[in-house]
C-alpha cells in the first residue's frame, strides 16, 4: 500500500459522498489543511483511519488496502 493509493481512495470517497475537505476535517477532528495533505499523499496517523472510515462510510480495509468497498450507511 502506498500513501498515494490511500490518498486517492480518501479523495474519491469524499467526493462520491459530496463532502468538502472542510466538512470531513470537522467530522474527524482534523484541520482542513490536514485533509488536503492526506489527499496529496502525505502520511496519515493510524488513529484517524477508523474515524475516516466511519465518516466516509467504508470498511477500514478498503481505505488501507483497496479491498471490499462496503457502504456502511
Amino acid at each position: 500500500m502506498t500513501s498515494s493509493t490511500l490518498a486517492s481512495r480518501i479523495k474519491e470517497r469524499r467526493k462520491a459522498l459530496g463532502i468538502t475537505q472542510t466538512a470531513l476535517a470537522e467530522k474527524v477532528g482534523m484541520r482542513q489543511q490536514s485533509i488536503q495533505y492526506l489527499e496529496s499523499g502525505r502520511a496519515i496517523r493510524t488513529g484517524f483511519i477508523l474515524e475516516l472510515s466511519k465518516v466516509l462510510q467504508v470498511d477500514p480495509d478498503w481505505l488501507l488496502n483497496g479491498d471490499s468497498l462496503t457502504d456502511k450507511a
